[in-house]
């Protein structure tokens, strides 16, 4: 099938930052997200998803990586995560990074819960953040990001432009700001409530939990 490169849903990339999906390993069924779809460069419910399907859209030089993964928590039950690159339908390359962690059913099947974060744009951005009209706020705040990238750095093996995306994509998904972000996971940190390294569920959890649901936004409207 051919598909055109342009526009669709990845001239707006931040629209599906985050996709989820669930994995039923004993029968290969997955259950995508609209945006798990779109990551890949799909329309939602175009293709039936399958490992065969996922396989084959990561590069090449990253599918030996991807199947310790899912050997991991298929096999023995551990939760992943990891940093990839996948070829889109468009022939595009996407940097991503997965996670998944085991579940279990009400009637005692196990199945795999996770999402795909997709950190392309987003990672490009934290390269050149400081030469960005927007850099004010890192720049005020270094220091508590500097730790919080690296305790991302410590516990998921990535590069620091990596785990400064991740801090990104959290805080846009989350509607709250990079230093808030930071400051959580700093201070989660210095109370022994991040994980153990290696068996880490995904960054992404990992933020969510110590933040909590996303602040709602506020009136700042003068009251009468």
């Amino acid at each position: 099938m051919t598909r055109s490169s342009g526009g669709g849903a990845f001239s707006a990339s931040h629209d599906a930052l985050v996709g989820r999906y669930a994995y039923h390993h004993e029968t290969d069924v997955w259950t995508w997200s609209d945006e798990m779809y779109r990551i890949h460069g799909f329309e939602p419910g175009e293709v039936v998803p399958s490992t065969e399907l996922v396989m084959r859209h990561i590069h090449p030089d990253d599918r030996a990586a991807a199947w310790e993964s899912r050997e991991a928590v298929v096999e023995h039950q551990r939760p992943f995560s990891f940093l990839h690159r996948i070829v889109t339908a468009t022939n595009g390359e996407r940097v991503v990074i997965a996670a998944g962690h085991p579940e279990v059913e009400p009637d005692g099947t196990r199945f795999v819960a996770g999402h795909l974060v997709d950190l392309t744009e987003i990672r490009r951005e934290a390269v050149a953040v400081e030469l960005d009209t927007a850099a004010s706020d890192f720049a005020a705040h270094r220091a508590v990001i500097e730790q919080a990238k690296g305790v991302l750095v410590q516990l998921y093996s990535v590069d620091p432009d990596t785990a400064f995306a991740l801090l990104r994509a959290f805080s846009m998904n989350s509607n709250r700001k990079v230093r808030d972000v930071a400051g959580a996971l700093v201070a989660g940190a210095g109370r022994d409530l991040t994980p153990t390294k290696g068996r880490s569920p995904s960054a992404h959890d990992v933020l969510e939990r110590l933040l909590g649901a996303p602040e709602p936004e506020r009136d700042e409207s003068p009251t009468g």
